[in-house]
């Protein structure tokens, strides 16, 4: 069970497993690792109340502006917006090693 199915079964708001595993809330999809940095800031009840109130595009923004002093390393305390398999909009973080493209090889 994943640390959000917890704060779900809580009463904490909409957050839901995706089919890949990872964490939606409200429509704001979150890598495993991006959810656990998250909750280091905010309690599960406010990252959903931001959700609501600014959406799921609005909330990422915030979020990436939130943990972007520490955007200059590579240590995995900053956000960065990436793609699911899908092409969906997710949060990860900074140190996540982003998902292949499709048709595409790397060298």
């Amino acid at each position: 069970m994943k640390i959000w199915e917890v704060h779900a079964s809580l009463g904490h708001g909409p957050i839901r497993t995706t089919p890949d595993g990872d964490a939606d809330v409200g429509g704001l999809l979150l890598s495993e690792k991006a959810y656990l940095l998250v909750m280091r800031a905010l309690r599960p009840q406010e990252l959903t109340a931001l959700v609501a109130t600014e959406g799921p595009a609005g909330a990422a923004e915030r979020l990436i502006a939130q943990f972007a002093a520490f955007d200059g390393d590579s240590t995995g305390r900053a956000l960065a917006l990436g793609r699911t398999r899908l092409g969906e909009p997710i949060l990860r973080r900074n140190d996540e090693v982003p998902l292949a493209e499709a048709g595409r090889w790397s060298p």
